[in-house]
C-alpha cells in the first residue's frame, strides 16, 4: 500500500479503515494454501509424503526455507515413526537443496525419534553449514554436534543458533570465555544470547558474572585478537561493537539482557562504569539501567544534557522509573517546558509519568492541552500511569474530559485505558466501528502471524539484498523484519513480537546498537528527508505503535522516539505532501472475535506530518 495518494481521492481512506479492521480481525481468516499445520490434503501416509519431499518442480529460488507443499510434506513425516529415519537420512545427500532441506525438517519435527540420525545431520552440517541441518541439530540438542557448531559458528544460520536447546547453548558461552574469539564471532554470539536471554538466564548469569569480574581484572582491557584501535574513539551513549571494544563490553550486554536474574551482576556493571573506556561505559550504563540499579542515575542525567544522547537518556529514566526519582524531576521538568522538539517534550512528559513524583502533577496536567499533539498524549499516559493513582479522584474527570472531546486519538486512548483501569469496568471508544459490517481479508501487504499473547505485523520480507550492498553480509539478515541500506550502512532489525526485538547499524567493522529489546520494527518509510521506522505490535493488552526516526551525527547513529501511534499499524501510505498516513488498532488480542454482531473494534487513521504532530483523518480526507 506503500505509495503516494492523491488527495484529490478520499476513498483511499475508507479503504485504509477497512483494512485495518479488517487485519485486526485475522482470527477468523479463511484457510490458507501455507498453513501447513492445517493443510491436510497434502499427503497421506509415509510413502505418498517422500515422493512430495522429493519433488522439485520449477527452479531452485534459493529461499533457505521450504515451498509449502514440500514443508507440509517434512511436517507430516516428523509425525511418523523410527520407521522412515532411514529413508530420510539417505535424502540429506540429495543433490536438490530443497530435498535436503526437507529431509532435515522432518527429522527435527520427530524431536527424540530421530536420535540416530544425528551423525549423518552433523556429516550434513559439516558440509553445507547454512543449510537446515543445524535446524534439525538444535532440536535434538545432542552434545555430539557442538565440536561441529562451533567450527562453523560464522557460517551458521542466526536463527538455528537462537533455538540451541539447554545442551548446545553453552557452547556460546564458551566463546565469550574464549580469549582467542573474533570480533565477528563475539558480535553474532552477543547477538543471539542477548536476543534469547529468557531460555538460558538460570544457567548463565553466574557463568557471565564470572567472566565479566575476569575481564575487568585486566589492567588493561583485553579486545579481541586482530583488532585495533590507533586512536582513542570520541564518546558516544549508543552501544557500538568494533575493533575498540573491549571483550567485557560484550558480556556486559548479554548480562544486561538477563534482567530477572542479572541484577546480582549490578556490582560487576558499576565496576565496568568506573572503567570509563568509551565502547565499554555505554554498554555498562545500559546494563545498570536494565536492573534498576540507583547507580546508573547519574550517569544518565549526564546523557540528558548532552542534546545527542537525549533519546538514549530519556528513554533509560523511563525504564528506572521511581529509581529516579527525585534526582531526575526537576530536570525533566525543564526539558517539558523549553524542549525545541516535540519528541523530547513528549518523552520528558513520559519519563515524568514512571519517575511518578506528585511535583509534576500540574505541569503534567497543563501539558494534556499543550500545543504539540505528542505532548498532549505523553502528558495523558503519564498521568495514567500507575505512579499518581493516589491521585486518581482528582485525574478522573480530566479523563472523561479527553475521552469525550479531545483531538488526539492517541491521547483519547491512553485516558480511555486510564479510566478502565481505575473503574475495572470497559471505556467504549467512540471510534469503533462494528466488525459484523466487515469481512476478514488481507489489505495493505500487512500479514498477521498469531501466537497465544500477541499478533506479529509483518510487511512483506524484505528482499534479498544484491551483492556488494552493505545488507548483504548481514549475519540472519534472511530472517530480519526491516534490511534498508543508509549509504554506506545497513539499517537492520528483527522483530519477535511479545518478546522484543532489535533495531541495529551495520557497518564495515562495526555494529551499533539502537535498540533493544523493547523493539518492534516492521518497516522503513522515508518521509520528508527523515528516515522513519515503524514500530508495532498487537499484544494482550491491546495494540502499540510507534515511529522512531533514525539519523547520524558526527558519525554516530542514533535512534529517537519520534512518534507514538494510537495502536498497532496495520496499513500505512504517503500522501502527496509527502506526510505517513497510517491506520492502527488498539484492539485487545483476547477480543479479537469476528462476525458477531455488536463486537466492535477501536480503529484509527491518522496524518503524521514531518514536524511529528498526529491528527486524525476523516474517511472524506479532511484532518
Amino acid at each position: 500500500m506503500e505509495g503516494e495518494v492523491r488527495s484529490e481521492r478520499p476513498r483511499w481512506l475508507a479503504g485504509l479503515v477497512c483494512a485495518v479492521v479488517a487485519l485486526s480481525l485475522g482470527c477468523s481468516r479463511p484457510w490458507q494454501r501455507d498453513d501447513t499445520r492445517t493443510w491436510e490434503g497434502c499427503c497421506k501416509g509415509a510413502d505418498a509424503c517422500l515422493a512430495l519431499l522429493e519433488e522439485t518442480n520449477g527452479p531452485d529460488t534459493g529461499e533457505k526455507w521450504l515451498p509449502p507443499e514440500q514443508a507440509c510434506a517434512a511436517w507430516k513425516l516428523g509425525r511418523e515413526g523410527e520407521v522412515v529415519v532411514s529413508r530420510l537420512v539417505s535424502l540429506l545427500r540429495h543433490p536438490e537443496r530443497r530435498v535436503r532441506g526437507g529431509a532435515a525438517q522432518a527429522l527435527a519435527n520427530m524431536e527424540g525419534k530421530a536420535t540416530g540420525a544425528v551423525p549423518a545431520l552433523i556429516e550434513a552440517y559439516e558440509r553445507e553449514p547454512g543449510g537446515l541441518a543445524l535446524h534439525a541439530l538444535s532440536s535434538l540438542d545432542d552434545e555430539r554436534a557442538a565440536p561441529a557448531i562451533v567450527r562453523h559458528l560464522l557460517e551458521s544460520s542466526t536463527s538455528a543458533l537462537e533455538h540451541l536447546g539447554p545442551t548446545l547453548a553453552p557452547v556460546l558461552v564458551e566463546v565469550l570465555e574464549n580469549p582467542e574469539s573474533s570480533w565477528e564471532a563475539l558480535v553474532l554470539v552477543r547477538h543471539v544470547l542477548a536476543r534469547r536471554s529468557s531460555m538460558y538466564t538460570e544457567t548463565f548469569v553466574t557463568r557471565l558474572r564470572t567472566l565479566l569480574a575476569r575481564e575487568l581484572e585486566e589492567p588493561i582491557l583485553r579486545r579481541p585478537p586482530g583488532t585495533s584501535c590507533p586512536s582513542v574513539p570520541a564518546p558516544g551513549c549508543e552501544a557500538v561493537f568494533d575493533g575498540c571494544t573491549p571483550r567485557a563490553a560484550y558480556v556486559a550486554s548479554v548480562l544486561a539482557a538477563h534482567v530477572r536474574l542479572g541484577a546480582k551482576a549490578a556490582p560487576e556493571a558499576l565496576q565496568a562504569l568506573q572503567r570509563a573506556d568509551v565502547r565499554l561505559t555505554p554498554v555498562a550504563l545500559q546494563a545498570l539501567v536494565a536492573f534498576g540499579s540507583p547507580a546508573a542515575v547519574p550517569g544518565v542525567l549526564e546523557q540528558l544534557a548532552v542534546p545527542e544522547c537525549r533519546a538514549r537518556a530519556l528513554a533509560s529514566l523511563v525504564l528506572l522509573g521511581d529509581v529516579a526519582r527525585p534526582a531526575a524531576t526537576e530536570p525533566l521538568l525543564r526539558l517539558l517546558a523549553t524542549g525545541k522538539e516535540g519528541w523530547e517534550r513528549a518523552r520528558a512528559a513520559e519519563a515524568l509519568g514512571r519517575v511518578g513524583d506528585a511535583v509534576a502533577l500540574e505541569a503534567l496536567r497543563q501539558a494534556v492541552y499543550a500545543p504539540h499533539s505528542e505532548v498532549q498524549a505523553a502528558a495523558v499516559d503519564a498521568l495514567g500511569s500507575y505512579s499518581f493513582r493516589a491521585h486518581a479522584e482528582d485525574l478522573v474527570p480530566l479523563f472523561q474530559q479527553v475521552v469525550a472531546t479531545h483531538a488526539s486519538p492517541v491521547a483519547r486512548s491512553h485516558a480511555r485505558l486510564a479510566l478502565e483501569g481505575l473503574s475495572g469496568q470497559e471505556v467504549q471508544p467512540a471510534e469503533s466501528i462494528d466488525c459484523a459490517h466487515i469481512s476478514p481479508r488481507r489489505s495493505g501487504g500487512w500479514t498477521l502471524r498469531e501466537g497465544h499473547t500477541s499478533i506479529q505485523l509483518h510487511w512483506d520480507k524484505p528482499k534479498a539484498p544484491s551483492q556488494g550492498s552493505p545488507c548483504a553480509s548481514v549475519p540472519a539478515g534472511d530472517s530480519a523484519s526491516v534490511l534498508e541500506v543508509m549509504g554506506e550502512a545497513c539499517l537492520v532489525g528483527w522483530d519477535d513480537g511479545e518478546f522484543g526485538g532489535t533495531l541495529e547499524v551495520h557497518e564495515a567493522g562495526r555494529v551499533t546498537v539502537l535498540k533493544e529489546p523493547q523493539a518492534n520494527p516492521l518497516v522503513v518509510v522515508r518521509m520528508h528527508g527523515a528516515l522513519v521506522v515503524v514500530e508495532g505490535l498487537a499484544h494482550m493488552f491491546g495494540g502499540a505503535g510507534s515511529l522512531v526516526r533514525v539519523d547520524a551525527s558526527e558519525g554516530r547513529w542514533r535512534a529517537t522516539p519520534w512518534v507514538t501511534l494510537p495502536g498497532a499499524p496495520m496499513a500505512y501510505a504517503l500522501d502527496e505532501a509527502g506526510d505517513l498516513v497510517a491506520g492502527t488498532t488498539d484492539q485487545r488480542l483476547d477480543a479479537v472475535v469476528c462476525g458477531r454482531a455488536g463486537t466492535f473494534v477501536p480503529a484509527h487513521v491518522v496524518r503524521v506530518t514531518g514536524d511529528g504532530r498526529l491528527a486524525p483523518v476523516e474517511a472524506d480526507g479532511r484532518p
